[in-house]
């Protein structure tokens, strides 16, 4: 079996900014196409959420420049269908479409419901889940329609409601599945006991609210969710069913429309000044999710937290078992109030 030695101890931060290659043989300067080179994704089908601009945008041209189908599940679907008229046009002629745009709005969990319902409906396993998609406030509190702060729904919570509406289909990959939830290391700057969940929703959540430790709150929630559910997936795992392997990576500093726009207030900025030495492009952004989801040697790292196309320490809360009992309740609580509400 492939085993991988940790990184030397100084590859953080200097190996980051330097371009080191780790020990998977990537590093923060790989691209994509690196990563995916010689691998063939023919029959697999792809959901990418935020795949119209962006890392997401990236990750969901290259598994289609490899021959994959994928969904661009988008909330700005005029931009999903141009870009997926555009790549299948560039299919033979009489070829079957291999891109679909699909509406999703993760702000709402109706949205969110009604895209799984389509899934569902056009498509027998899914191979590949990469929960890009998010969303980072500005100096105010917001809740979304269904009553909860907008990050911890957007990011974390409309996911993990995806995951659990899914997973069926992915028991059914041919070859075995896997989720990839793109979070980020802001999960290390959150709150003192790592979630405060009169926070996330209810009447009083606004009340002292700290939008840029809500962010690191939802980025934290996404890297628990991981590490619970490869646990619970592979102690559910029946006879004849698919392995399921779920991820979570840190894509890097990028620039994109997003983080231009909102900042969190001024700890957002001061992060976001803080990191310039480690900006990089939206493609090599994009690599350590690629890696996550395509490439053999990732399976090495399920339920892990991977930087730079390697493995990297997440926070000691992700590693809580206590809050990782909590956020499992909460967020069964939230998902099946609302399924209870629709059925």
């Amino acid at each position: 079996m492939k085993t991988f030695p940790p990184p030397q101890r100084c590859f953080w931060p200097i190996g980051t900014i330097k371009g080191w290659a780790g020990p998977t043989g990537f590093s923060s300067k790989s691209t994509p196409e690196d990563v995916l080179k010689d691998i063939d994704l023919s029959n697999r089908l792809v959901i990418v959420t935020g795949a119209n601009s962006g890392i997401g945008k990236e990750t969901a041209l290259a598994a289609f420049k490899h021959r994959a189908h994928v969904i661009f599940a988008c909330r700005n679907i005029a931009e999903a269908s141009k870009i997926t008229k555009e790549l299948n046009s560039l299919l033979p002629k009489d070829s079957e479409p291999r891109a679909y745009a699909y509406a999703l709005d993760l702000s709402s969990l109706e949205s969110v419901h009604k895209f799984c319902l389509k899934v569902r409906s056009n498509f027998n396993a899914l191979h590949v889940l990469v929960n890009n998609a998010g969303v980072m406030g500005g100096d105010k509190f917001e809740r979304t329609v269904d009553g909860h702060e907008q990050m911890f729904q957007v990011n974390y919570l409309a996911h993990a409601m995806i995951v659990r509406e899914l997973f069926p289909l992915m028991r059914k990959a041919v070859g075995g599945a896997r989720v990839v939830s793109v979070s980020s290391h802001v999960h290390f700057f959150t709150h003192r006991k790592g979630i405060d969940f009169s926070k996330v929703t209810g009447a009083n959540a606004h009340v002292k609210s700290d939008t840029a430790r809500s962010y690191g709150t939802s980025k934290l929630a996404q890297i628990i969710f991981t590490r619970d559910m490869q646990a619970l997936s592979a102690a559910s795992r029946r006879a004849f069913e698919s392995e399921i392997l779920f991820f979570s990576v840190h894509p890097g500093a990028i620039e994109t429309k997003g983080s231009q726009k909102h900042e969190n207030g001024w700890k957002g900025r001061l992060l976001r000044k803080l990191s310039k030495p480690f900006i990089k492009t939206v493609e090599e952004g994009a690599s350590t999710t690629c890696f996550a989801a395509f490439h053999k040697d990732a399976t090495f790292f399920a339920g892990y937290y991977l930087a730079d196309c390697n493995f990297f320490q997440s926070s000691k809360h992700s590693h809580d078992p206590s809050l990782r009992e909590q956020l499992r309740e909460v967020t069964e609580k939230l998902v099946t109030d609302f399924t209870e509400n629709v059925m």
